[in-house]
């Protein structure tokens, strides 16, 4: 059975608005931005857990909270049993060593002027601050050019220099240079073509076979996370409205959300593409999110009471979750 890696309870990460002078002088007020807003949940040893939504949802704020790249407001990330939010900067750094993400901008995540060779050893050479051996180090680096079928000649070029698909699979062996045990992905194929796509997604499924790496996997591409996640959970405006099972949510889905979201997703057989489920309405301001049930103002079964009550997650069978007023009356 597998371990739990890492365990979020009741996490809050807010934003503020109209903190300036400016603001402050013409009466604006300040406006708090719920991005994530009271979300629980639980990322297994060796698995692969999917993360969906629209945009905006909270997605990307979740994991970044995870790496306090931002600070949350309250909450809990256990990380093989120790709170990241209350770790020192000498426990921190060696959880960072441990947990790595992998950036949706591949581009703006590497330094131009350096070579590819010295952003791969870069993460090295901090962590033997500086010490290490120029032939160990050349040594590490190819190895770590091969792991991700890039030819050693990629070295000495500048990250202008390759395509998107290439630049993808050096943030892959820049992520896991320092033998991580989870890594975040956030949206790993976004703007590939579907056979680069295709070739990201099966390298990554190896690096996770042979390094036993945990995977959190951050994508509105339903497909994917399909293919890819052992469990995931879908957001709406901050908040998990389902969390399961990926091969549960998507034989059974339970929320009104999911459904529409699902329904949108283009099958290869005609015979198997879903009647598409069309959402009215914009999605809400996380400024000034609905009362209640946040899915109520484009939900088609929506009720009177969605308004007035928050719907909890329930446990519909198997671990699978979902935060509806719908099953609370079954």
């Amino acid at each position: 059975m597998a371990i739990d890696l890492i365990e979020i309870h009741n996490l809050k990460t807010y934003f503020y608005q109209n903190k300036g002078f400016l603001s402050r002088l013409f009466g604006e007020g300040l406006k708090t931005v719920h991005a994530v807003d009271d979300v629980s949940l639980t990322i297994k040893k060796g698995r692969t857990f999917g993360l969906v939504g629209e945009s905006g949802c909270g997605k990307s704020t979740l994991g970044q909270t995870i790496f306090r790249l931002v600070k949350p407001q309250s909450g809990e990330i256990l990380f093989q049993g120790r709170d990241v939010l209350k770790m020192d900067p000498k426990t921190l750094m060696e959880f960072r060593q441990k947990a790595q993400l992998i950036f949706q901008d591949q581009y703006g995540c590497m330094n131009p002027r350096m070579t590819v060779g010295k952003i791969i050893a870069e993460p090295l050479l901090m962590r033997e601050k500086g010490k290490m051996d120029k032939q160990n180090l050349f040594q590490e680096v190819a190895r770590l050019l091969q792991a991700v079928n890039l030819d050693l000649d990629s070295a000495a070029k500048f990250p202008n220099e390759f395509s998107g698909g290439q630049a993808r699979r050096i943030g892959v062996a820049r992520a896991i240079a320092l033998n991580p045990v989870f890594i975040m992905a956030d949206e790993p194929t976004s703007g590939l073509d579907i056979s680069t796509a295709a070739t990201i997604l099966n390298l990554m499924q190896d690096l996770q076979d042979k390094l036993d790496i945990t995977y959190l996997w951050v994508s509105h591409n339903l497909n994917q996370v399909k293919y890819m996640s052992d469990d995931m959970a879908v957001m709406y405006l901050g908040k998990i409205v389902e969390m399961g099972l990926t091969k549960d949510i998507f034989n059974e889905m339970a929320h009104p959300y999911t459904k529409a979201l699902i329904s949108a997703v283009p099958q290869v057989s005609a015979s198997l593409q879903r009647e598409t489920i069309f959402l009215e309405g914009e999605i809400p301001s996380p400024i000034n999110p609905p009362s209640g049930c946040r899915f109520r103002t484009r939900c088609p079964q929506v009720m009177k009471k969605c308004k007035i009550h928050e719907p909890p997650l329930i446990d519909l069978g198997s671990g699978h979750l979902c935060a509806c007023h719908l099953h609370r009356e079954n």
